[in-house]
């Protein structure tokens, strides 16, 4: 598993509970239970939240700050080609100046947002920081769900379909959105001082100037699965019977499309998309990446990259799609065939289209025929 951002929650106080949490920080005794107590006592707690028992043991490991960056940038490594088929389609939209490049951008954005992740490849859930604080506390309950949801279902997160592939984002909202559940449910149980100092240190952590260079748009997608997820879990869980079973049901069958991620009923009804062909590449240029774009992803480009936990109401009606990027020397482009149910949400996505357009240069949309929708984007 690749480590991804933790990210914060964001509130409207959040700036007035910095100034409490470190005034409560500084009048509220040490705990007394030993670090290992506290990890006992939120493994007790995961395993009653999911209803399951761990098979082993599982092992949390802290680490200190420039120990644990380490760790994740060569975790990063691997993801290093599939960031980088994804560069064209960051350039072409918009979503990521010509001149940057997408893979240091993503070494920044996970090497300073990642606390804490685990490894399946050896069932080590490692943490950043050395002390037990409520935020750590918070996301080793996050880290341990994962731990415990692969020792029961073998997690996979990946189908071979890079980056921006549809199908791995639709398992990563069933997978966090697992996760996040048992993380807000643990948040819950705190004290009002805890979480106060919980969110303090969020802040602390998120200060970072050096985000603030990373594109909105990865951000928006490596924070999508997070905030969705578990309103996903909750409503497909209490869909298919409720109870541990409903919640272990969407690990046993990921939703397929980010359209099954967004829309329960679509999920429960196993609603597959429409197959599409992929689209040509213009002469002259080489082939980058091809697959599914999906629902979310069409909203980040109405959106101009910016996403969160909904998608925009101009893609409802999503039936199916095929995308393609190329390069032609120093020009990305990307183009995308996307089919509607109905004429009727065709045109409504075309009009939206339009609006987009007319806003970004080097770009062109096509009436394929009444439900299908070309666009064409180079950069």
């Amino acid at each position: 598993m690749i480590a991804r951002p933790h990210f914060s929650r964001l509130r409207v106080w959040a700036a007035a509970l910095l100034t409490i949490g470190s005034v409560l920080a500084a009048c509220t005794p040490p705990p007394t239970l030993t670090p290992a107590q506290q990890v006992d006592q939120i493994i007790r707690f995961v395993e009653r939240s999911r209803g399951h028992n761990f098979v082993t043991p599982p092992v949390v490991s802290f680490a200190s700050d420039t120990v644990f960056r380490q760790a994740v940038l060569d975790n990063l490594v691997a993801a290093k080609p599939a960031v980088d088929a994804a560069e064209p389609t960051f350039h072409a939209l918009g979503w990521l100046g010509t001149d940057r490049d997408l893979y240091e951008q993503y070494r920044i954005a996970f090497g300073g947002a990642v606390v804490g992740f685990y490894d399946p490849s050896n069932g080590v859930l490692l943490v950043r920081g050395t002390s037990m604080t409520p935020y750590r506390r918070e996301v080793i309950a996050h880290e341990l769900t994962h731990a415990l949801d692969d020792q029961i279902f073998g997690l996979d997160e990946t189908f071979d379909d890079g980056m921006l592939g549809e199908r791995t984002f639709a398992s990563l909202v069933a997978i966090e959105g697992s996760a996040s559940r048992v993380q807000q449910a643990y948040v819950a149980s705190m004290s009002g001082i805890e979480q106060a100092q919980d969110l303090a240190e969020q802040l602390s952590l998120g200060a970072d100037p050096t985000l603030l260079s990373v594109p909105l748009a990865l951000l928006s997608f490596a924070q999508a699965p997070y905030l969705r997820g578990p309103t996903f879990i909750r409503q497909a869980a209490a869909a298919l019977g409720g109870g541990t079973a409903g919640l272990d049901a969407a690990l046993l069958r990921y939703p397929a499309t980010a359209e099954q991620a967004f829309d329960t009923a679509a999920y429960v009804a196993n609603e597959l998309a429409v197959p599409v062909a992929t689209p040509p590449v213009e002469a002259g240029g080489t082939p980058v990446a091809s697959g599914t774009w999906g629902q979310f992803l069409l909203t980040m480009l109405l959106r101009s990259g910016l996403a969160l936990d909904s998608v925009d109401p101009a893609t409802r009606g999503w039936a199916g799609d095929a995308y393609v990027t190329w390069t032609d020397g120093a020009q990305s482009c990307f183009r995308l065939d996307v089919q509607m149910d109905t004429p009727q949400a065709a045109t409504t996505l075309r009009t939206a289209l339009t609006s987009w357009r007319n806003s970004r240069p080097g770009v062109t949309t096509a009436e394929l025929d009444p439900v299908l929708t070309r666009v064409t984007a180079c950069s």
